[in-house]
């Protein structure tokens, strides 16, 4: 018999329950976003007028998702595939927390949609768009 590592026992164990813990997360100008909560490292209150954020001795570059007149807010670090594709996300405040049943996630098709939106996805009567990750930090780098 494999051993299993307790990385993929975790998996198997989220996706056998069928729910996802995510954060609702308030953007400026755009449905919220919905983003799962195991690709947060950390939540930090910042000013929101920086580019970057100093994170375990790490400048990470932050994208802005909050409403241009908060002075503060708070900025997410949002794990990479590794630790130089880290980034920030500027938001308004904390999100909230909210367990959902993966059954209640069901896919929005639109056609015009930013490249830095992977999906748009209706949960109720409520759209929520879920980030293109990658686009993002990409959009980061340059």
């Amino acid at each position: 018999m494999q051993e299993v590592n307790q990385q993929e026992l975790q998996h198997l164990i989220s996706v056998s329950t069928g729910f996802i813990d995510t954060y609702i997360i308030e953007c400026y100008q755009q449905p919220a976003m919905l983003l799962p909560q195991n690709i947060v490292l950390s939540a930090l209150d910042s000013p929101t007028n920086v580019t970057t954020i100093d994170w375990h001795d790490t400048q990470l570059p932050v994208y802005a998702i909050h409403h241009p007149s908060h002075s503060k807010g708070v900025a997410l670090v949002i794990e990479g595939e590794d630790s130089r594709q880290r980034f920030a996300l500027m938001c308004n405040e904390m999100p909230q927390s909210m367990r959902l049943r993966i059954s209640e996630v069901v896919d929005c098709e639109q056609s015009l949609r930013p490249e830095e939106v992977f999906q748009y996805v209706q949960v109720g009567e409520q759209v929520f768009h879920v980030p293109n990750l990658a686009a993002i930090e990409k959009s980061l780098m340059l």
